[in-house]
This record gives C-alpha cells, structure tokens and sequence, in this order.
C-alpha cells in the first residue's frame, strides 16, 4: 500500500475591497460654497462644572444673532461614542491575522498541514491535507474566522461596508450608528433650540435654526485625510467638544439631533463624490431642492457651512452631482 502522502485543497482568499474607498470625502467641493452669505459663528464657549459640561454659542445668520446656552451631564457627553481610530490596512491586516492564526493553532496539526501568509492586499491561506474532505473542513472553518474577524473590526471600529455608485466596492463611517448612539444625549440642546422656536412644535422651525448653527460651527477642510485615510471624521460628541468638523461629521451630527428632536422624521445621507449632506421627509416648499426616495420625497439640506444655506437650498457643485446622478443614499 503505498504511504505517499497528497495534497489536497490548495485555497487562496484575499481581500477584495479598496481600502483609499474611506478617504472619498475630502471636501474639495468647499470653494462652491463662497458666493452665498457666510454664517458666522461670534462667539464659543464650553466649560466644566462639577457635573455638567456647559456649551455657549452665539451666531449671525441671515442679519439675524442667535444664542445657543446647553449643558450636558458630563458622563453622559463622555459616553457618547468618540471619533474612529486611523484606519490602515496594517493595522486591520493584522488584527484580521491574529484572530486567524488563533483559531488554526487550536486545530490539530496531525490533520493539516496549514500555512497562512500576510501580502499586499491581505492574507492567503493554504491547507494541505491527505483527507480532502478534512481539509476542506478545516479550510472553510478558517474562512468563517477570517470573515467574522474583518466585519467584527469594522462594528468595533464604525465602519461599513457599501457600493458606490460606479460599482466599486469600498467601507466608510458607519454614519448610522453615530446617529443613533448619539441622539439619545442630546436632549439638552433639542431644549435649548425649541425654546428659540416661535413654535416648538414646528418641525421645520426647529430644522432651520438647527441648520443654521451647525453650519456656524467653523468648518475643517481636515486636509490630513490624504494621509491618515478617512480619520478626519469627527463623531458627533468631538465635533461639540473641538468646534470643528467637516461635511460629513456636521451632517452626522445635524441626523442625530433630528432624531432626537423627533424619531420619526425620515433622514438620509447623501453621499456625492466629494460631499456629503441630508435629505429630510419634511414638507417641502415650491422652491426647496427635494429628492425622491421610494415613493417619498426629501427636503435636501447643507450643513456644512460656512455658508448660510436655508432648508432646500444646496450649492450648485451639489446641484450637478445630483443631476449627474453621481450620488448614494444611507439611511439614518
């Protein structure tokens, strides 16, 4: 009987999604904003008392000054969830490789013979075997860890996985969950703004002002995005606490507070090639911008800044894309 030992089940994977898809927003569009009226944010103040964190905020808009005064219980402000880490393809190459390499040490080496390598684009794995049924077994088992292990760093970490609307494959903020895991905590400035409100109740009211103090909130280009592959997105509770943020971390933080101002009005984030901004199921006037979306329609919004951008009004560069149809949806 011979002893000659086969191989079997020689087996490649590999990722397969872009890793520079996270650095699309890089807000080069920003120049398109500067033939409308600026909003300017006069005045910020943030302090820590005992408990609470204090915010002032003061702004012209439209010939009009507005004061915004909101304290958050400090605790809860801090457990909202911070900024992503720098996203690197080292960094979750090797977080993807530890888990891996852990479950093929607990399998037993008399069964397979398994060799896992790190390479450019990911890792590859190889099992040889003289049972080909055990060493498809063994392949797929390490399959099913190498897969759980990259969309596990993508939940820890606020990343999902989307489709561009080239086709492309690609991950980005998890804008959602940002949402909803912040719009519980902010309570306090959903008080501060309805108390500015003529009519609290008005949904509409309470999106302008809102719209017109974040767009306040001095704007960052972040240009270091280039290098640091998406880390310049702020999440909702740092863009409060540094004043700061760009288009995407402005809009993320404009959805949260909507939704905490009423669940259920309907948001969308409107991903463009170099932009992103919101579209709200809020009656629309004749002259506003809207967006349809499964039979409903969207009031668009733009949070950015600095310029004052009513509810309905985007600026043309948006306006083109949108024509173009060159964008994407995500529901908050």
């Amino acid at each position: 009987m011979s002893n000659r030992r086969t191989t079997c089940i020689i087996y490649s994977q590999k990722y397969a999604f872009s890793f520079m898809q996270i650095t699309a927003f890089l807000l080069l569009a920003a120049c398109s904003f500067c033939h409308f009226s600026q909003a300017q944010q006069t005045n910020f103040s943030k302090a820590n008392r005992s408990h609470n964190t204090e915010f002032t905020y003061s702004w012209r808009h439209q010939s009009k000054e507005y004061q915004l005064n909101f304290a958050i219980d400090t605790a809860i402000l801090y457990a909202m969830p911070p900024s992503p880490p720098n996203y690197t393809q080292k960094v979750f190459q090797d977080n993807v490789y530890r888990k891996v390499m852990s479950a093929a040490s607990k399998i037993d080496a008399s069964l397979a013979k398994i060799d896992i390598k790190k390479n450019h684009t990911g890792l590859s794995f190889n099992v040889s075997s003289r049972y080909p049924k055990q060493a498809q077994l063994i392949l797929d088992k390490l399959k099913a860890v190498h897969d759980q292990a990259q969309d596990q760093y993508w939940r820890d970490n606020f990343f999902v996985k989307y489709n561009a609307p080239t086709g492309a494959e690609g991950i980005r903020h998890d804008h959602a969950k940002y949402t909803l895991l912040s719009s519980s905590s902010l309570s306090p400035i959903v008080k501060a703004i309805t108390s500015l409100q003529s009519n609290p109740t008005d949904s509409r009211e309470f999106i302008q002002i809102a719209l017109g103090w974040i767009q306040s909130i001095p704007y960052n280009r972040l240009e270091d995005r280039l290098s640091s592959n998406g880390a310049g997105f702020v999440s909702p509770r740092d863009l409060l606490i540094q004043n700061q943020g760009d288009c995407d971390s402005k809009s993320t933080l404009m959805a949260a507070l909507i939704k905490a101002y009423n669940q259920s009005i309907d948001v969308q984030m409107v991903f463009l090639p170099e932009h992103a901004l919101l579209a709200v199921n809020v009656n629309a006037l004749s002259d506003e911008m809207t967006l349809r979306y499964m039979g409903d329609e969207y009031v668009l919004l733009e949070p950015t800044g600095p310029a004052q951008l009513s509810i309905g009004k985007v600026a043309d560069t948006t306006k083109l894309s949108l024509h173009k149809r060159q964008f994407d949806l995500s529901s908050l």
